[in-house]
């Protein structure tokens, strides 16, 4: 419940209405035929979220937000070392913290994606088959979504006692490495660049998924994400099980 501050509320709540909004948009045959000049509803249509930054820099917002304080809050008064001294493993205490994080971050980026599809559904937008394959697309990339943030956020909240700083650094790394991609990117004139932000790697393996051609290889991005999430993982254990050593 912590996690869930009004902050958190906020940022969520704005992530909805991104999703639904722009969901329900286009996939409204009136206006998708304006803008496709006759072009028929698909699944790429529901795809308009992962087509740009924005909704991301959201989500950026509210890992530093809900997963700033998630070792280091503990850390900092001690507390961890009373929770480790019981019959916790750091496992036990990493799955704990990746679950309270992970639950805002789930509710950002699966609920309003399925409550998007249901209701351009009812309201006869598109086919119940068009829809589910939608929803489906729509779990597939949250959870890939939550498990990268979630990781993440243990990773940095983990390297410091400060959760102002892990804050700062989940952000600033993430924003960093978007800025750095497109800089190389401006330069070389190589897509290959923005493999280098994990935000644009996100953003091709949700467009694939939808149906749409990203810029740069989604297996490569997904392998990408994937390895970050396990390196991330893989520290943050280490860093509790030494302070456990400690305790």
């Amino acid at each position: 419940m912590r996690r869930l501050g009004a902050l958190n509320i906020v940022l969520i709540v704005l992530g909805a209405l991104i999703v639904g909004v722009e969901v329900v948009l286009f996939t409204t045959p009136a206006f998708v035929a304006i803008m496709n000049f006759g072009g028929a509803v698909g699944l790429n249509n529901f795809a308009t979220p992962y087509k740009s930054i924005p909704y991301l820099l959201l989500a950026t917002l509210l890992a530093a937000s809900a997963g700033a304080s998630a070792i280091a809050g503990d850390v900092s008064d001690r507390s961890i070392t009373l929770y480790l001294s019981r019959p916790i493993t750091p496992s036990d205490y990493l799955i704990g913290k990746g679950s309270a994080v992970g639950l805002v971050l789930t509710i950002f980026f699966l609920i309003p994606g399925i409550a998007a599809c249901l209701f351009a559904y009812f309201v006869g937008n598109v086919s119940f088959g068009l829809a589910a394959t939608a929803m489906g697309a729509f779990v597939a990339v949250g959870l890939l979504m939550v498990v990268f943030f979630t990781t993440l956020a243990l990773f940095l909240s983990s390297l410091t006692r400060r959760p102002l700083y892990a804050g700062a650094a989940i952000f600033g790394v993430l924003i960093s490495a978007e800025i750095l991609s497109a800089l190389i990117e401006g330069v070389t004139s190589s897509t290959h660049a923005l493999y280098v932000s994990p935000l644009e790697d996100l953003l091709a393996v949700a467009q694939s998924l939808f149906g749409v051609t990203p810029a740069i290889d989604p297996g490569s991005a997904a392998a990408i994400v994937v390895g970050i999430a396990v390196v991330a993982t893989g520290v943050a254990f280490l860093r509790v099980r030494r302070v456990e050593v400690v305790g």
